[in-house]
Formats: C-alpha cells, sequence, structure tokens
C-alpha cells in the first residue's frame, strides 16, 4: 500500500512538475518571439518641436531656415509641427482675429487695419457686426483657403437660425465673418497646420511628426481633415497631446481610417503616458504604437536615453531645446548644442543602434493554445505549493487539473489580456512562496534518512559540505525565480504591452504579499512539531506533502486567544512604518537618491546591465547567512534570526519576477540582469561570511587574552 502510495506521489508528481517545464519552456518561446517583433539594434529618431525651433533661432541668431538646416546637420530627423488654433491666429503676423468691441479700438489705433474700415463696414451689411461676431482678416492663398475650410466645422455645433459664415476678399486679403456663434467653440477651434511652417522643414530634408489635440469640435471627419493640412510633408508618427485622441470615443474608427490611410503610427509617451482613447485606438491600428521619450528642462543625459532605447523601446526621442543653454547665445549656444547632440548619438551608436527614421512595425498575436499552455503549466505549480499545506491526494489533484484546465479556455477568450494580467500576478506570488518553503525547509531533517538529519543542520561545521547544499538550494531558488519570471513574463507578451499601453499591474501586492506570508511562516515554524514533520522525501515538495497546514491553524488560532500588550501594539507599529517606507520605493517609476543613481552607474558601466539592489544585499546574502546559522545548531534567538534570514531570501524571487514584469525589456537584458543578482549575491553572501568569521576570530583570540 505504501509502495503504491509513493508511486502515485512519483507519478502526480512528475505530471505536475513537467507541465511546470512545459509551460516555462513556452513561455521563453513566446518572449523572445515577442521581442524579436522589432529589429535589434532598431533606429533612434530625433526629433524637436517648431515652436522650440523657433526660440533657438532667435537666440543663436539664426533664421527659422538656417536653424532647421543646422539641426538636419546635426542629426536631428524630425520637427514636430502643432496644428494652429483660431485664437491662435491672433499671434501671427499680419491676421485680425476681433470681436465686434475689440474691432472698434483696433479701427481707432491700429493703422494697419484702418484702412479696411470701410470695406469691413460694407461686408457686414446693413446689420452691420453685433455682439459676440468677429472677424478674421487673414493674407490670402492655401493657408486662408485651409482656415476657411476649418470654420466650416462650425455648422455642426452651432443654431442654424442665428449663425452666419461668410467671406469677402480684400485685395490680397481674405475676410471672414463669423455671426452668431457660441463664444466657448471659438478660441480652441483647429485650423490644421500652417503651410507655410511645413514648407521650411520640408525643404531642410526634415521628417514631421504631426502634434494633434482633442478637438473642441468633434465631428467624423475631423481626423481627416487635420491630418489633410499635412499631406504635403513627409511624415514619420503622430503624436496626440491633451490628454484625449481626437475622436473618442464616438469616432475612433474613423481617427483611425485616416492613419491607415497615410500609413501612419501613433507615438506614445513612456512609462505609460498616454492620452485617453489610445488603448481603444491602437485596437483598431494596423501598425503598433511607437514609444517616444519626452522632452524636458534638461538635456536628455546618455544614460538615460540608452536606458529608454534598450528597455522600454523607444524609438522617438524628443529634445526640447526652448530653454537649452540659457546663458549661450550665438555661435556659441551652436556649439554647445552641438557637442551635447553628438555625444549622445556617438554613444548610442557605439552600442548598435542607428540615428534615423523610427521602425514601423506591428506585433503579431501568439496563438491561443500558447497561452493555456503557460496558464496550465501555472496551474500545476499551484497545486505544488498547495500540496505543502494540505494532504490533497493524488486523483484529487488530478481533478482539480483538469476543472482548471477547462476554466482557462473561457477566460482567455473572455479577455486575453485580462486573463494575462491576473495569472501574471498569481505567478508573482506563488512563485515566491514556494522559494521560501524551499529555503525554510532547510531546517528540517529528511524523514526516513539514516541520521536523522538528511537536508537540515548537521553537528559540527563541514564548511565544504555547507557550501556545497547551499549552493544547490540557493541556485534552485535562483532557477525557480528565473522560471517564474520567464513564465509571468511569457503571459504577458500581448501587443498592449509591447509598446506601454498595458503594464503588469499589482506591483504593491506582488512585493508584501510574499514578504507577509514568509513572516508567517517563520513563526510558525519555530514549532517543534513542524520541524519534527520534516522534509519530503518526494523531489517536487519541500516540505512533507500536506504537514505544514495544521501547524498555520494551530499557530493562528493561539495568536487569537493570546492576550495584547503594550509591546505587540509597538511592534505592530513599528512593522507598519517599515512596510509603508518599503512599498513607498516599490513600483514602476520612481525617484532615487543621488547614491543610488551613482551605484547604478557605476554597476550599469562595470556589468553592462544593472543587476537589482533588493536581490544581491537584500536577498541573497541574508539567505546564506540564515543557512549558516542552521548549519551552526543555532538555539534560541539566534536561531530566530537565522529564520528571519531565510525568510528575507523571498526578496529574491519577488525582484527576479519584477524584472521580468518590466514587459517592454528583452528577455535575454531581464536573464542577464537576474544572473548578475545571482553570482553578486553569492559574492557578497561570501564576504558577509568572511566578515562574520573574521570577527568571532577576533572575540575569541581576545576572550583567550
Amino acid at each position: 500500500m505504501l509502495f503504491g502510495k509513493y508511486k502515485q506521489e512519483l507519478f502526480i508528481g512528475i505530471l505536475l512538475w513537467f507541465l511546470v517545464l512545459l509551460a516555462v519552456a513556452s513561455a521563453a518561446r513566446a518572449g523572445f518571439s515577442f521581442h524579436a517583433t522589432l529589429p535589434e539594434p532598431h533606429n533612434v529618431e530625433f526629433t524637436v518641436r517648431y515652436s522650440d525651433v523657433e526660440h533657438f533661432a532667435t537666440r543663436a541668431g539664426l533664421t527659422v531656415e538656417e536653424t532647421l538646416a543646422f539641426l538636419k546637420e546635426q542629426g536631428v530627423t524630425s520637427i514636430g509641427v502643432f496644428e494652429q488654433t483660431l485664437w491662435g491666429l491672433r499671434r501671427a503676423n499680419g491676421c485680425h482675429v476681433l470681436s465686434n468691441l475689440e474691432l472698434a479700438g483696433e479701427l481707432a489705433f491700429n493703422p494697419g487695419l484702418a484702412r479696411y474700415e470701410n470695406f469691413i463696414r460694407d461686408a457686414a451689411g446693413p446689420e452691420g457686426l453685433r455682439l459676440g461676431d468677429y472677424i478674421v482678416l487673414i493674407p490670402g492663398g492655401p493657408w486662408a483657403e485651409q482656415v476657411w475650410e476649418h470654420l466650416g466645422q462650425l455648422r455642426v455645433v452651432e443654431n442654424p437660425a442665428i449663425f452666419r459664415l461668410s467671406r469677402a476678399p480684400a485685395g490680397e486679403r481674405e475676410l471672414f465673418l463669423i455671426r452668431g456663434a457660441n463664444y466657448d467653440n471659438l478660441p480652441h477651434l483647429a485650423l490644421g497646420t500652417n503651410p507655410g511652417q511645413l514648407e521650411k522643414v520640408s525643404a531642410a530634408g526634415l521628417l514631421v511628426n504631426p502634434y494633434l489635440a482633442a478637438r473642441s469640435i468633434e465631428t467624423s471627419f475631423a481626423v481627416e481633415q487635420a491630418l489633410s493640412t499635412f499631406d504635403g510633408a513627409d511624415l514619420s508618427a503622430v503624436v496626440f497631446e491633451g490628454g484625449l485622441v481626437p475622436g473618442f470615443p464616438r469616432f475612433t474608427a474613423e481617427t483611425a481610417a485616416a492613419l491607415a490611410k497615410r500609413g501612419l503610427t501613433v507615438a506614445l509617451y513612456e512609462y505609460n503616458q498616454y492620452p485617453q482613447g489610445m488603448k481603444e485606438l491602437a485596437a483598431h491600428l494596423q501598425n503598433s504604437p511607437v514609444v517616444m521619450l519626452p522632452g524636458k528642462n534638461w538635456f536628455p543625459s546618455l544614460q538615460e536615453v540608452f536606458n529608454g532605447v534598450r528597455e522600454r523601446k523607444v524609438q522617438l526621442v524628443e529634445l526640447q531645446i526652448r530653454d537649452f543653454g540659457p546663458r549661450l547665445r550665438g555661435e556659441e549656444l551652436r556649439d554647445e548644442f552641438s557637442r551635447k547632440i553628438s555625444s549622445v548619438q556617438q554613444f548610442l551608436t557605439g552600442k548598435g543602434y542607428n540615428v534615423g527614421r523610427l521602425h514601423q512595425f506591428a506585433v503579431g498575436i501568439l496563438p491561443l493554445k500558447a497561452y493555456l499552455v503557460m496558464g496550465l503549466g501555472l496551474v500545476a505549480f499551484t497545486l505544488l505549493l498547495l500540496r505543502i499545506f494540505l494532504p490533497i491526494r493524488p486523483v484529487s489533484l488530478l481533478i482539480l487539473l483538469i476543472a482548471a484546465a477547462a476554466a482557462l479556455f473561457p477566460f482567455f477568450c473572455w479577455n486575453r489580456v485580462t486573463a494575462g494580467q491576473v495569472l501574471a500576478l498569481w505567478t508573482a506570488l506563488v512563485f515566491p512562496l514556494y522559494a521560501v518553503c524551499s529555503l525554510l525547509s532547510a531546517s528540517f531533517p529528511v524523514q526516513g534518512s539514516p541520521d536523522g538529519h538528511g537536508a537540515g543542520p548537521r553537528p559540527g561545521v563541514n564548511m565544504p559540505g555547507f557550501f556545497a547544499r547551499a549552493g544547490l538550494r540557493l541556485g534552485g531558488v535562483f532557477l525557480l525565480s528565473l522560471a517564474g519570471g520567464l513564465l509571468l513574463h511569457g503571459l504577458l507578451t500581448q501587443p498592449p504591452f509591447f509598446c506601454g499601453l498595458e503594464f503588469f499591474r499589482g506591483v504593491k501586492i506582488m512585493y508584501a504579499l510574499p514578504l507577509i506570508v514568509a513572516g508567517f511562516l517563520v513563526l510558525v515554524c519555530q514549532d517543534s512539531d513542524v520541524a519534527s514533520a520534516g522534509a519530503s522525501r518526494y523531489f517536487f515538495c519541500p516540505l512533507h506533502p500536506g504537514r505544514l497546514g495544521k501547524p498555520c491553524l494551530v499557530f493562528v488560532r493561539r495568536l487569537l486567544l493570546r492576550p495584547v500588550v503594550l509591546r505587540d501594539l509597538l511592534i505592530l507599529g513599528l512593522l507598519l512604518a517599515l512596510a509603508y517606507v518599503y512599498l513607498l520605493r516599490t513600483g514602476h517609476v520612481m525617484a532615487v537618491s543621488p547614491l543610488e543613481s551613482w551605484e547604478r552607474d557605476i554597476l550599469e558601466r562595470l556589468l553592462g546591465v544593472r543587476p537589482r539592489l533588493k536581490e544581491f544585499l537584500l536577498g541573497y546574502p541574508p539567505a546564506l547567512l540564515g543557512l549558516y546559522f542552521l548549519q551552526r545548531q543555532a538555539k534560541g534567538a539566534l536561531r530566530l534570526l537565522a529564520f528571519i534570514f531565510l525568510a528575507a531570501g523571498v526578496l529574491v524571487p519577488i525582484s527576479v519576477l519584477n524584472t521580468f514584469a518590466h514587459v517592454q525589456a528583452p528577455v535575454w537584458l531581464s536573464i542577464c540582469r537576474s544572473v548578475h543578482g545571482f553570482w553578486l549575491g553569492a559574492l557578497c553572501g561570501l564576504l558577509l561570511l568572511l566578515l562574520i568569521w573574521a570577527v568571532d576570530a577576533c572575540l575569541r583570540w581576545r576572550n583567550r587574552g
């Protein structure tokens, strides 16, 4: 009977681990193929806003045309050109946008406009201009025709009973009369881009990035009308500003059609910054959105640009040159700009990237069966973890496995993105919990071992044996973390995650929950009954199957019956304060101290890929120290400290999985970062042990003296 039970356990263990390995292999293949969509190294396009060009030209002592030619020589690829608005015409030379009240004052004090007084009165007709009426006086030509066409948008929203729109030629100028319009529809009325700006940019041989904002008047043809004003230029990518995609939510399909007609893609800022409606728009596009590093108040550093290009798929780098070198003027300003941009471009070129027009690409969707295999492997691993706490029979495990497999199919069919995010978070929880159980089992003897010790601490200090066992255990934790990271990454290999429209959700939970459970298990494992349960003889379970659940329940019951004293409240307050600081420093984006920034730069330069601090300083060294204390057969408070150090090892899988949760970073980069964290953490742990031995030797020498 026992032999039959062992065979059943062995069979279900092999089956579950096979499914886990199959899922990890499928996830690794998905991850590498996912990132092969964008060729590496890819092009990096440098862009500057046209308004910045005008400011820079004034300070550099150049014309706008000369400044554009200068930027072209310096490696700038494109210029961001905005649409004009009706109120923006007021700042344009030779253009006048005036209400009837403003017109009276301008006619009295502006000689250039006074000569059109009679013409304006004749065009207004017998009824004249009333309160709230406006005139637009603009030089004739293509720009005037474009403005007239866009003023026609007002007919869609204005009251036809009182709204009138008329025009009259005034020699070299055009006069547009707007009567009975709602004031709120006028200031931000989009007029398309200025053809004169496009001509200057195109003459310099530069590409154009249209910058479009949400419309004050949304129509089905608004974006098509806006983009048609850019048709004379060579376009690269469209940038949406203002917090809302034009046409969203009613005309998203029409917006996508206007982009597809011109073969354009859209750009969104890195770190998941994008306007409302971008997700819905991206679902209609043939090409995937590209990631853009937005302009800042300072020139981007070499490492900032390189990290964005390598880790977040940045293809478009916006340079804010409006305030560049605020104290510089003329040739000195131009020389400093040349030096700065040359250093960035040479750095990227040295890393294998090219400076030029960005790539347009389309991220393919993996077949559903690939995600089902990954989901089934995650279920199998969850059952392995559950087996540690509950004595589930092999047949019951098989039934649970089949039931979970049946539930995965409709889950992915319902919403593949949500299913991937939920299962990725589940992966980020179960793998660290299994790892901490594996570390804590180092203190337990294997049941049925001849010497009663097995994998646990042995009498004396056999250092070669200790390093062999500790190396195998920490190596196992590393491989387990790596497998979990690949599986998490594979579940998120979907188009919205490639460019940052979607991202891994639940970072705070991922960092907090496994650590809380690890602390709870440390307290439970102090119970002698748990230690006597022993480690498992079955290779797929670090503890004896089902023997940890009952001690956990007993401990919880004792904890609830225990009276609360002031010391408990003080400890709880301290733990909450530490938890607050700990969670405050977790997340996808955070500010770092100058010291940590210096440490990161050093590691980047030495290793090429920066390992995570939580791994090589706060994860591996304490775990190794905890194993050493157990090797010394520590008792009392020192034994509790050993368990706490082992529980701190849960930071290793948490950090590794968080590395792979950055889906935009290539898989090979995450693997390299984790490998560096492993060997560097082992080295730091060894140095820590040497320090402890040195202190211990000094103390013993002093006592002898």
